[in-house]
């Protein structure tokens, strides 16, 4: 027997047990029975069947609240997507929730030739990090502004895009810059140099973009705002009725990018260009609930994947907002 073969047998072996164990409902002990192996034998090939990708478990969150929740954000915010899962015990477990979503539907949206913008953050690389491996052709992985710092383990966005660009054959474009650049003059020097020219070039041209959502003055641990930001730009963006900021870029409650150095020196994405190219937002927590709405005021989000609780108290803010 060849290998192609043997494993052809295989595969139709942990159908023949994945059916009978998630479809019939038999018990393990049932299925080795019937099919003369040993009970530690169905256990592990209905663990191998889950692994290769045989036997993809959905978990449905649908329920009336949930059903009102995405039905209200889309009559107000006029969002075409919104993706919800339950929210959990403790902010990690709700976040873990929330990046096997995400992964889902980024495996369903990629296709071949398509450029993809990423951010870094714990939700995109949570998102990532779940993804599995995929075969396209010809994918093209920018990231959407430069580093904070290129010594930050996981949380450096070159980790983030790599890791993405190995799990999907692509190729990965980087920004080797600071994220930030206080005087003029040096960063218009830095954006004209081929490399990083070439990539905002590809930022302009993305088909989609895949981010998290930041807050200010919240407890959940973001690198840019706890690491970067210093307290006396801090008080300037709270000052401005600064929430929240999107790749990279501070917003107020309406949703509209502060008038800031900050925002017009980034090496990156440009204020102007967030929001025309589709754009997939990962972010949960009440903490980050009043970013989240100013990000749905200003129209900007073609997906949004969040929690329940988080959307709930979105929609809570909102209504304050209106009376």
């Amino acid at each position: 027997m060849t290998k192609e073969e043997k494993q052809a047998d295989e595969r139709q072996l942990l159908i023949e047990v994945s059916v009978r164990y998630f479809l019939d409902g038999m018990t393990q002990s049932q299925i080795a029975k019937e099919l003369f192996l040993s009970r530690p034998k169905v256990s592990r090939l209905l663990k191998k069947a889950k692994e290769t990708g045989i036997v993809s478990i959905n978990i449905n969150y649908a329920s009336d609240q949930t059903e009102y929740i995405r039905d209200e954000l889309t009559k107000r915010f006029n969002i075409n997507n919104v993706r919800m899962v339950k929210t959990q015990s403790n902010y990690s477990d709700t976040l873990v929730e929330i990046g096997k979503y995400a992964a889902d539907v980024m495996s369903n949206v990629m296709f071949d030739g398509m450029t993809i913008g990423i951010s870094w953050g714990h939700s995109v690389r949570n998102t990532v990090s779940q993804m599995k491996k995929l075969s396209y052709e010809d994918i093209k992985i920018v990231e959407l502004f430069g580093a904070i710092s290129y010594d930050m383990g996981e949380s450096d966005i070159l980790s983030i895009g790599t890791n993405l660009a190995n799990k999907i054959g692509a190729r990965f474009y980087p920004i080797p810059a600071p994220i930030f650049v206080d005087n003029k003059e040096a960063r218009d020097a830095l954006v004209k140099s081929p490399i990083i020219k070439h990539s905002l070039e590809m930022i302009d041209n993305c088909d989609l973009i895949l981010t998290g959502l930041g807050a200010v003055e919240t407890e959940i641990p973001q690198t840019l705002w706890d690491i970067y930001v210093k307290d006396e730009l801090k008080e300037k963006i709270l000052r401005k009725g600064g929430v929240g900021f999107l790749c990279a870029h501070f917003f107020d409650q309406r949703g509209e990018f502060l008038d800031l150095n900050i925002n017009k020196n980034i090496i990156g994405i440009q204020s102007d260009t967030i929001g025309k190219q589709k754009m997939i937002v990962v972010a949960g927590g009440e903490r980050k609930s009043k970013a989240i709405l100013g990000a749905l005021r200003a129209g900007r989000i073609d997906t949004l994947i969040s929690d329940e609780d988080a959307l709930l108290k979105v929609l809570e803010l909102d209504d304050k907002i209106r009376k």
